[in-house]
Order: C-alpha cells, then structure tokens, then sequence
C-alpha cells in the first residue's frame, strides 16, 4: 500500500510494508521532497505476538495535525486488517 496526504504546499507518503529488521508489519509515514521521499516521520511496527501492543517509533520534527489523524486512521484500519488474518 502506498497512499500519498497533501496539506496545503506539503506532501506525504504512506506505505505499508514487512520491515526484516524488526521483524514485523510496517505502517510508515514520510514527507515527500522534491528529490524524492525523505526520512520516516513516524513508523508503526505490528508484531506477530497477539499480546503484544504496536509499537510507535518517532523522528524529530512537526506535523500537520490533519496529516496525523489521516495516518492514524490508516494505522488503526491496518491493525484491524492485520488481526484479521491471524
């Protein structure tokens, strides 16, 4: 999945993916720039543990609280989506 959230002269990337590193589902949101996409602004790990809560990484910086509650309600849906096919 890769969505794309604009506000105002600012563009946003969703992407959903399996991060091999931590070993779990991946919700992932990153600022586009006009080189390309720049870092991630906020990621979403989804363990394989039912128990387990998703875990929240954040990098530095400021978001348009629209832009937040936008990808928030992806995060949510994807989780849903996730303990659906357990």
């Amino acid at each position: 999945m890769s969505i794309e959230l604009n506000h105002g002269q600012r563009r946003f990337e969703v992407m959903a993916y399996v991060d091999a590193m931590h070993d779990a589902q991946a919700i992932e949101l990153a600022e586009l720039a006009s080189d390309g996409l720049g870092p991630a602004l906020m990621t979403v790990l989804f363990t394989d543990e039912a128990s387990a809560d998703p875990r929240v990484l954040l990098d530095v910086g400021e978001l348009p609280l629209p832009v937040l509650i936008s990808f928030m309600a992806m995060v949510a849906e994807e989780q849903r989506r996730i303990a659906g096919a357990e």
